[in-house]
């Protein structure tokens, strides 16, 4: 099986599929990523760090952690397609980036995305490139997972019956934990490192709601 990833920002890979992605490495599915953005604009939060590394250094670092990511994973370099937007631009790229990934998932049989209707910008735009791509290539016989950043938006009240339930044993929570060290872009950022650490000292589980290309536009989430 095919499954392509959606990945707005170099490290929501890690908190959108760390619950799962192991699992479809182990039964061997041929997994891609595509990271849609750069990340420069994380240094837009800290003043005080963006006068001491430009976001062109920041988006290289960021890029860099995607790589490396991917070969902590033990997947193949060319399995990650970079598009380089800068992010925090939102709907800007989206036109321009439905055309390069269309050829990437063409031949997909599972597509991973964040939810619709989200508040953060970028998960935003990564979501309408991912379904406005399938759409175009109506790609009605594969599954789309979504997945939800608990602080946006709903998830649960309209998504009930698709939704599965992934628990973290810890193992694998001590996988993420390494994993996450790769993100030393963040370390940079400490409120974000906190918020990164906590979390995954503390999950225990993650939701994810399976759609059919019908589903599209008919709940909150797709």
């Amino acid at each position: 099986m095919k499954i392509v990833i959606f990945e707005p920002h170099p490290d929501d890979l890690l908190f959108g599929t760390g619950h799962i992605i192991f699992d479809w490495i182990n039964q061997g599915h041929d997994i891609h990523v595509i990271t849609i953005t750069d990340g420069r604009a994380c240094l837009r939060k800290t003043p005080e760090l963006a006068s001491k590394i430009s976001e062109d250094q920041m988006a290289e670092m960021r890029t860099n952690e995607a790589k490396k990511a991917i070969e902590f994973l033990g997947l193949n370099q060319e399995n990650l397609h970079l598009l380089y937007f800068p992010d925090g631009d939102g709907q800007k790229y989206v036109n321009e980036a439905i055309e390069k990934v269309k050829p990437l998932i063409q031949d997909a049989d599972r597509l991973f995305l964040p939810s619709d209707n989200n508040l953060h910008v970028d998960h935003q735009a990564t979501h309408d490139i991912a379904k406005r791509a399938a759409k175009e290539l109506n790609l009605k016989n594969i599954e789309y997972w979504v997945y939800f950043v608990p602080q946006y938006g709903r998830f649960d009240e309209d998504s009930a019956e698709n939704l599965v339930e992934i628990e973290l044993s810890e193992e694998k929570r001590k996988k993420l934990q390494e994993w996450l060290q790769i993100y030393q872009s963040q370390k940079l950022i400490k409120m974000t490192w906190k918020l990164y650490t906590r979390y995954l000292k503390y999950t225990k589980k993650m939701k994810y709601a399976i759609y059919t290309f019908e589903d599209m536009g008919k709940y909150h989430n797709f």
